[in-house]
């Protein structure tokens, strides 16, 4: 009879537990996965925390969750142009409100409240953003598109994930960055970036939102984010000498070292889609000037 502390079990029951939840509230979409991500965001500011604490680094929690509040409810009410006047007020509120502190404020507090806010916050709410992107007015939760293209980060990054694991396993012979995570190696890394274009052109046959030349370009992108990502999250838990930034997971770890790859590429992807693909905010603007800068200057 296997015994009930089976990591492998344990690893496979908790995983299946979050797709679960990482699927539903997607698929529904709205308030449904504007509140996982919100609950993403205060678990990921709890371990965060933790690992500054170590340092001595007392950030701000009341700017942290207020903004991490006021951000989800006014993108999930698809009022995006609120956000960058909540993130300046919190960047001025860091420094002023830390004032009123005992024992004193220090720097760092300062920094951490800062990275706080940015890291875990700011980054993760362009999953809420992306699920919004391109909608389709009277189309079934499932058929939009910002559904495909969360589902497009998953897949590539988790088949990277998998593939430059298992490479590296079997293959890997050179350390990627042997100073911050002595077991990647650029082998593993090769096979994952392999895997995830792999992936990312086999999604973009099931879904035309997602141009087969975007897709690719956008993989290779997505999965260099994704190790970068990666590699910051352990920088940071080797700083402060933890090996995980937590254990909500159990065996998994922390949350913040199961999505330590996704936290930017979200919000690469929402920018790739928003200006190079759909054609919209900053790429018109800067083709604008460019031809403009043109004909002054050739002509």
């Amino acid at each position: 009879m296997p015994s009930h502390n089976n990591p492998l079990l344990s690893r496979v029951g908790i995983g299946l537990i979050v797709a679960a939840l990482f699927f539903g509230t997607a698929i529904l979409g709205g308030w449904w996965w504007s509140s996982l991500v919100f609950c993403s965001i205060l678990l990921s500011n709890r371990e965060l925390r933790k690992l500054l604490m170590v340092q001595g680094i007392r950030p701000s929690r009341t700017l942290v969750y207020s903004t991490a509040v006021c951000m989800v409810i006014f993108t999930t009410l698809d009022k995006p142009h609120f956000l960058y006047p909540i993130l300046t007020l919190t960047l001025m509120a860091s420094f002023f409100l830390l004032l009123l502190r005992s024992p004193r404020a220090t720097i760092g507090d300062i920094g951490g409240t800062l990275l706080s806010v940015v890291y875990v916050v700011f980054l993760p709410i362009h999953y809420i953003l992306l699920r919004q992107l391109n909608r389709l007015p009277g189309a079934p939760h499932w058929a939009q598109p910002g559904l495909h293209y969360l589902m497009f980060i998953l897949m590539v990054i988790c088949i990277s994930d998998i593939a430059a694991y298992y490479g590296g396993l079997r293959f890997g012979r050179t350390l990627l960055y042997p100073t911050i995570s002595p077991k990647k190696t650029r082998e593993g890394a090769l096979f994952g970036l392999a895997a995830g274009v792999g992936m990312g052109a086999l999604d973009s046959l099931f879904w035309p939102e997602i141009p087969m030349g975007h897709a690719m370009v956008l993989s290779v992108i997505l999965v260099i984010v994704g190790q970068l990502g990666d590699l910051t999250e352990s920088m940071m838990k080797r700083d402060v000498g933890m090996k995980d930034s937590g254990e909500l997971l159990a065996s998994h770890g922390g949350l913040l070292d199961r999505v330590d790859s996704y936290i930017f590429s979200g919000t690469v992807c929402y920018y790739y889609f928003y200006w190079i693909v759909l054609r919209q905010g900053l790429a018109p603007e800067v083709l604008q000037m460019i031809r403009h800068l043109y004909a002054h200057f050739v002509r």
